[in-house]
């Protein structure tokens, strides 16, 4: 049977995708088209499956965007910030494995240089062999400097100022790697990064 009969038989058969939404119970269930990757890294479960939605990366059994919405989603992540900078230089993103965040901020040309930093470069490295498209081939581009590695760490670290900074991370998990992420900490200090204007 060839991989598109396979895949059709799988849309009419049970096989589906189902997130927990809620604590509660509350659960979105949709027919699922195909798994393109199925794996687990050193932080996280990561999937990359194929559902009405379009091709989706899950981790952790989370959604973390869609074919279907996630231009909406990192357009407005990216290009309100972006716009109210003058004469935006310097952008850091802490997360972003999509690559797709990375995509809207090279689309400004006057971006020089874009630091990205990702905790989990399998994240990055399957959406780049499976959603090329989300990435867009922004890691040919030499203004980018990606970095595999704890954002909350290196930002912390860091002395380097940025025009923006743009956080692209999963949602908090009391138990998840970037639960530092959304703390007052953080972004006290994150601010202290900012170019002034």
């Amino acid at each position: 049977m060839s991989g598109s009969a396979i895949e059709n038989e799988r849309a009419k058969s049970s096989f589906q995708f189902e997130e927990d939404l809620t604590e509660g119970g509350m659960k979105v269930t949709v027919p699922l088209k195909s798994i393109m990757y199925a794996g687990q890294s050193e932080y996280q479960k990561v999937d990359i499956i194929e559902t009405w939605f379009g091709k989706t990366l899950v981790t952790d059994g989370k959604t973390q965007s869609a074919k279907c919405d996630e231009h909406m989603y990192h357009e407005a992540l990216v290009h309100p910030a972006l716009l109210k900078v003058k004469d935006c230089k310097s952008v850091f993103i802490g997360g972003g494995g999509e690559l797709a965040t990375a995509r809207e901020v090279l689309k400004h040309s006057s971006v020089e240089r874009v630091v990205m930093v990702d905790l989990d470069n399998v994240v990055v490295d399957m959406c780049q062999k499976w959603l090329p498209e989300w990435g867009d081939g922004a890691t040919d581009d030499p203004r980018l400097e990606l970095i595999f590695g704890d954002a909350y760490a290196w930002m912390m670290n860091t002395n380097e100022m940025f025009d923006a900074i743009i956080m692209d991370i999963s949602d908090p998990i009391e138990a998840g790697p970037g639960i530092k992420l959304y703390t007052q900490e953080f972004y006290s200090y994150a601010v202290t990064r900012l170019n002034s204007g």
